[in-house]
């Protein structure tokens, strides 16, 4: 007898795989033909599945039949940043750091595939960052990410570490990267020196609970000509302070 649960973990593999090619498609959409191209399916297929997320509202099609991310996503997408617990506990911190900085704060969540952005405060100075919540950056090349990867174990970190290409000119990769990674481990707080992106400057610093779970990363980045190297030192404390209060405020987990 065929193994149903493998073959329904399967479907909803490829159901998420069809919603990632999409939403990487924005602001455009896609078509049929373009997803069977990508996920390598007869059209026959991809259309039996966009069917079923059309009608659940994971997908929307339009007149002229581009497909679209649905409005249901968002639903589900404010009902899981409303019950994150960090994102509620943090958010007294983020905003403490973002009026002694001045700039803008982020809160990130630790996934497979990068930091996510679940909580962000905008600097209300005149030359602002673009991110939004929701963005995924990587581990490797950013202030967020480096200082997560200085607490994960060197097994646990090495996938990560596997990944690591020229983002920018600045970007560290191979052994750099390691003795970067290093000396976040005892320090504590990371710089991201425009490696993820040139022009922007950013310190770090994983929030990580009293019995030393990881629960997540705050960060406050600025346009490097402003948020200079030695601003990120002297906020350093600051942030680490802001870091390690998160911590202690979502644990333990709400039963």
């Amino acid at each position: 007898m065929p193994d149903s649960r493998k073959r329904s973990s399967s479907s909803v593999e490829r159901a998420f795989e069809f919603l990632d090619l999409v939403a990487e498609a924005k602001p455009h959409g896609v078509t049929l033909t373009d997803l069977a191209r990508a996920s390598a399916l007869p059209v026959s297929t991809c259309h039996r599945y966009v069917s079923t997320l059309v009608d659940l509202g994971a997908l929307s099609k339009d007149s002229a039949g581009r497909l679209f991310l649905g409005a249901k996503l968002l639903t589900l997408t404010q009902a899981a940043l409303e019950g994150n617990t960090l994102r509620t506990q943090a958010r007294p911190y983020l905003e403490q750091l973002a009026a002694v900085s001045g700039e803008t704060v982020h809160l990130g969540a630790h996934t497979d595939h990068g930091i996510v952005y679940i909580d962000k405060i905008d600097s209300e100075q005149a030359v602002r960052l673009v991110s939004r919540i929701g963005s995924v950056v990587p581990h490797y090349c950013t202030a967020m990410g480096k200082a997560v990867l200085a607490v994960l174990s060197p097994e646990e970190r090495a996938p990560f570490l596997a990944k690591a290409t020229a983002h920018t000119s600045y970007t560290l990769t191979g052994s750099n990267l390691d003795a970067e990674i290093q000396a976040i481990a005892e320090r504590r707080w990371a710089i991201d020196e425009q490696e993820n992106e040139e022009g922007v400057r950013c310190i770090g610093a994983a929030i990580v609970s009293p019995t030393g779970e990881l629960l997540g990363a705050v960060s406050v980045s600025g346009p490097a000509g402003r948020f200079t190297r030695q601003l990120c030192a002297d906020l350093a404390p600051l942030v680490l302070a802001a870091a390690d209060n998160a911590g202690q405020q979502t644990w333990p987990h709400p039963t």
